[in-house]
């Protein structure tokens, strides 16, 4: 595996119940770069951690998906996690 996902998953896998369900929420809305689309809420609901790095890295790629999964940290006051995910080469 890459350290990007590695880094997501394990950010991911450090949300509580709320949080995780928080971060599908504003992932399924976050704004993206041209030709990407978001991916489709009904398919988040029951995504665990492992899941949910699974379908960022399958509709964003590794680098783009970082970036994403960094700006809905961002978007939950989660500065450190977000932070993490940046400084990640």
């Amino acid at each position: 595996m890459g350290k990007k996902r590695d880094i997501i998953l394990e950010v991911l896998e450090n949300l509580d119940p709320g949080e995780l369900k928080k971060f599908k929420l504003k992932l399924a809305v976050v704004p993206l770069c041209d030709g990407y689309r978001n991916i489709p809420r009904g398919s988040l609901g029951a995504l665990d951690p492992v899941d949910l790095t699974d379908k960022l890295m399958a509709f964003y790629r590794e680098d783009y998906g970082a970036e994403i999964t960094a700006a809905v940290l961002r978007d939950m006051g989660m500065q450190e996690e977000a932070f993490r995910l940046q400084e990640v080469q």
